[in-house]
């Protein structure tokens, strides 16, 4: 089946202007900014359009922010384009953001839940305390080894982020994680402060534990919806009851980046598409797999509609790919199923005639070299459907062999109306 993974931003992708252009063009973004400011209790809306950096840049109001303009690039794309079994995962806070696009938690509470988490993270290190570098050039094994002897020595450092194999964050008191940063340097790295008011992911988060961990255990929480990796295991959630204890953890451990795409391109996946205001994963994804498909909504460079055209293109031809399938599908299913019609001359016009139709068509089709259209595609499930009837199968029964042969085209909301009899 086509699938489609949904990676989410964490903080630093934020800028003032983020979320506008798509407020004024789509509903669904009026409609959250709208939901977000009443959970919040004030304008975020107003904040991320004209906003100051420095205001925006707090941790407290950066992750709803972020979140919220997150979640509106989902909607609209699920909201234009037919998606397929979605995959997803985030970055620090956008595992938030994926757990809510899977349903676990709905939109209201999961701006509370990112406002409180950034609170509590801020209020566990005072501003200006900690820092974060990201140290590009090193494994990850030499990042390790560094911030090791500067933990002895100095103060408190840390790998925080996993990014790529040679990409990793460090995380901790300010001046261990400066002194890492030149040892890091003359060992050839190049490294870049980050843009936080916090050390995220590290023991300096520790007093972040329990307040967050108490507003997590206040949440209603519902079943996934669909796969969403966690950054503490770089594996799948098992069910919505390792929220609570996965979300607590992953404030102190280190972000598996790393670990977490190459799970998502385990199942495989078609295309991977990054949900937020700035792309700051896609080049991360492209590195990691040079030859994936990778969009991004970014709604700096306003490519949310080539985003769009995109993946109405790849959809179009998974759609004719799977088509081909889709006519074997059919004629097993005609096959296979128990004939409940003694009417002999029923039988032969309403299940041996379209049975012969189908097969003609997949052999025209084969000999052509080309795709199934559309068209072609809802006359063979339409043939499939008058097979079935003609062997005056139970309804629910039919319904159900149809049911898999409209899954079997990787679109099924574009044909699901053929069940409607």
């Amino acid at each position: 089946m086509y699938k489609m993974a949904f990676v989410f931003p964490g903080q630093g992708s934020q800028y003032v202007g983020m979320g506008q252009a798509w407020h004024s063009a789509y509903p669904i973004a009026r409609e959250l900014f709208e939901m977000a400011n009443d959970a919040l209790g004030f304008d975020l809306k107003k904040i991320c359009f004209e906003g100051s950096t420095q205001i925006l840049r707090k941790t407290e109001i950066a992750q709803p922010a972020i979140l919220t303009v997150s979640l509106i690039a989902y909607r609209i794309i699920l909201q234009e384009v037919e998606i397929v079994q979605p995959v997803l995962a985030g970055h620090s806070l956008g595992e938030i953001s994926a757990l809510c696009a899977a349903e676990a938690i709905s939109f209201a509470d999961a701006v509370k839940l990112v406002h409180a988490r950034g609170k509590y993270m801020q209020e566990a290190v005072p501003e200006g305390r900690g820092s974060m570098y990201a140290v590009v050039g090193l494994s990850s094994e030499q990042v390790k080894e560094i911030c090791r002897e500067i933990s002895l020595n100095i103060g408190t450092v840390v790998p925080s982020n996993y990014n790529a194999s040679k990409q990793t964050v460090i995380s901790g008191v300010k001046g261990a994680v400066e002194e890492a940063a030149i040892s890091m340097k003359h060992a050839g790295a190049q490294v870049i402060p980050l843009k936080v008011s916090a050390p995220f992911h590290s023991p300096l988060m520790e007093p972040a534990l329990a307040p967050f961990r108490e507003f997590l255990d206040g949440l209603t929480l519902h079943p996934l919806q669909h796969p969403v990796v966690s950054n503490v295991t770089g594996d799948f959630y098992k069910s919505e009851q390792d929220i609570i204890p996965l979300l607590t953890d992953q404030l102190m451990n280190p972000v598996l980046w790393t670990a977490c795409m190459n799970r998502m391109a385990t199942l495989p996946v078609q295309a991977f598409i990054e949900t937020g205001p700035r792309e700051t994963l896609g080049p991360l994804l492209k590195e990691r797999f040079p030859e994936a498909k990778v969009y991004a909504t970014d709604s700096i460079h306003s490519t949310m509609q080539d985003c769009l055209d995109n993946l109405r293109g790849d959809s179009e031809r998974n759609h004719l790919r799977s088509t081909g399938n889709l006519m074997d599908k059919c004629l097993s299913i005609a096959v296979c199923t128990k004939n409940h019609n003694s009417n002999a001359d029923e039988y032969q016009r309403n299940v041996i005639g379209p049975y012969k139709m189908i097969q003609r068509m997949k052999e025209e089709i084969t000999v052509s070299g080309k795709e199934p259209t559309l068209e072609q595609t809802e006359k063979v499930l339409h043939l499939l459907g008058t097979i079935l009837k003609g062997k005056k199968l139970p309804v629910d029964e039919l319904k159900l062999r149809l049911e898999q042969a409209i899954n079997e085209t990787g679109m099924p909301g574009l044909f699901q109306g053929l069940l409607m009899f």
